[in-house]
């Protein structure tokens, strides 16, 4: 686990820098292109499927049909996530007061819309018919909130990273947007993963990667072809009183049909903590990256002249990129002046960032994203699903804490998904990804 000031501790080892120039194997793309899908039970306008071992839950209709539809379906699921599995050993067992929980959770539920909170509801009932009366409104809640509270003592942030690329790069053009989702796997959030897709009443339909229980999560894709992944930023400016990260995202595909809505989208919401984000659209295509936090939301667009080697990075025909520090000079000198006393680093100025470069490169932020940039780079052309599949199973990209890998293929309207294993736990991108055929509910 990376805490916020993970990439200052990790620049005194400057010897990680070597890593970058040694060969490192590649795990073998490994696709499920024809999944068995069975159809397990449905309720109302709700299904649930298995899709070559996988759940995929498909909701439709207005907010709290679409969570009484979840609540029910999911029954067994969502009382296991919540009373005996991931919620239970990610904050109650590492120490997690629920008078502390609560309380932050509070802060944030100021800002959801009401659909949210209807869906909740409806979650509620939906669960309650399935006889799970365990579990309230609030502890339904957390499936929102718990991004942020985890970010911060006793636990720490997680990594991740994330790369979007089309044109020049794919096989045929088309955009396709890589994913490693780098948090605890030790958890066991993976026994409750979910594929969720919502087809809202008058809204735009769009799926998430997530879990039982949430009415939103960290990756997905709408049905106008817009792709979203996150990635934890260190940030100095951070709050409890914004928007969670799930319902940031969640909301964004719910709403949004051009990148320039998605990019104002973050500009404008009330946000929480650092996050980046890559953003696709698959209809122009191109792509942003996001560098977000309380105070600030500055978009990189591929080329970006903010995106420079004074700050060890450059932009990319083509292509955008991020993983879980600041390309920014801004930013970058933001985080020195909160943060660079207490490790004995005195930064203020462009030429001290520019000085301190081989500091910065040797951190595995730095280096996943040097990697993911060479990769692309290495076959223009060429790239398609198993080469993105690829880049995401190799070199410092490959994480031993992967809890979901995914490909997104908007223009096919599909999503390859791997998912981590428990007892003992093993890294998602090690198994086969999913071909997630979302036509029949994106069409």
């Amino acid at each position: 686990m990376k805490d916020s000031r993970y990439f200052m501790i990790q620049g005194a080892v400057i010897l990680l820098f070597v890593a970058l120039s040694t060969a490192v194997a590649v795990q073998a793309a490994e696709l499920n292109e024809s999944p068995e899908v069975t159809l397990l039970r449905e309720a109302g306008g709700g299904k649930l499927y298995e899709v070559g071992g996988q759940k995929m839950l498909v909701m439709e209709g207005c907010a709290e049909e679409m969570g009484y539809q979840q609540g029910l379906l999911l029954s067994k699921e969502i009382r296991h996530i919540m009373l005996e599995g991931y919620m239970n050993n990610s904050l109650w067992n590492k120490g997690y007061s629920k008078e502390y929980v609560q309380a932050q959770s509070d802060r944030m539920e100021k800002f959801f819309p009401d659909s949210i909170r209807e869906e909740l509801q409806g979650m509620v009932k939906g669960l309650k018919e399935a006889g799970v009366d365990e579990l309230s409104y609030e502890d339904l809640r957390l499936g929102i909130t718990q991004a942020e509270i985890l970010h911060f003592p006793p636990d720490g942030a997680p990594a991740c990273s994330n790369f979007a690329c089309w044109g020049k790069w794919t096989s045929d053009g088309r955009l396709l947007h890589g994913r490693n989702l780098d948090w605890s796997i030790k958890g066991g959030a993976q026994d409750d993963h979910i594929i969720m897709v919502w087809r809202p009443s008058g809204g735009i339909p769009f799926m998430m990667v997530g879990w039982a229980g949430g009415v939103g999560s960290v990756t997905g894709m709408n049905s106008q072809g817009i792709t979203l992944g996150e990635m934890t930023l260190p940030s100095p400016d951070v709050t409890f009183d914004g928007m969670p990260l799930f319902l940031q995202m969640r909301l964004c595909l719910e709403q949004c049909g051009t990148l320039e809505e998605a990019v104002q989208f973050f500009q404008k919401c009330p946000r929480t903590t650092g996050w980046n984000f890559i953003i696709g659209d698959s209809k122009i295509p191109d792509g942003r990256a996001l560098e977000t936090d309380a105070k600030y939301c500055t978009a990189f667009a591929p080329m970006d002249p903010k995106e420079t080697d004074a700050t060890a990075h450059r932009g990319m025909v083509d292509a955008v990129r991020r993983t879980n520090h600041p390309a920014g000079l801004e930013q970058l000198l933001r985080l020195a002046a909160a943060f660079g006393r207490e490790y004995g680093i005195e930064i203020s100025s462009q030429e001290e960032i520019e000085a301190a470069k081989p500091l910065l490169m040797a951190n595995d932020s730095w280096q996943r994203y040097d990697w993911i940039s060479r990769e692309i780079e290495r076959q223009p052309g060429k790239m398609d699903v198993k080469e993105a599949v690829e880049i995401l199973g190799s070199g410092p990209v490959q994480a031993s804490n992967t809890l979901h890998s995914c490909v997104f293929d908007p223009q096919n309207k599909a999503i390859w998904v791997a998912n981590a294993a428990n007892n003992p736990p093993v890294p998602a991108w090690k198994f086969p990804y999913v071909l997630f055929d979302l036509s029949p509910w994106f069409d």
